[in-house]
């Protein structure tokens, strides 16, 4: 997609999200609101779960439980 916004409703869970078009995990940034990107105007996508998180955990900071 050309621009950095998804439909809400396209994209299901927190944080990492399936994007069900795409068939991949998109990762979003829960205090920002961003998506995170390759480059610019082009939103990252991963083929597992694992590999998403992974992503997410290095793009969403703030202090988690237990950290």
């Amino acid at each position: 997609m050309a621009h950095a916004q998804l439909p809400a409703g396209r994209l299901h869970g927190y944080g990492v999200r399936w994007d069900s078009d795409a068939r991949c995990y998109r990762v979003r940034n829960e205090i920002t609101g961003e998506w995170l990107h390759t480059s610019p105007g082009e939103l990252a996508s991963f083929s597992s779960f694992c590999a998403a998180f992974s992503a997410w955990r290095g793009f969403e900071v703030h202090p988690r439980l237990g950290e």
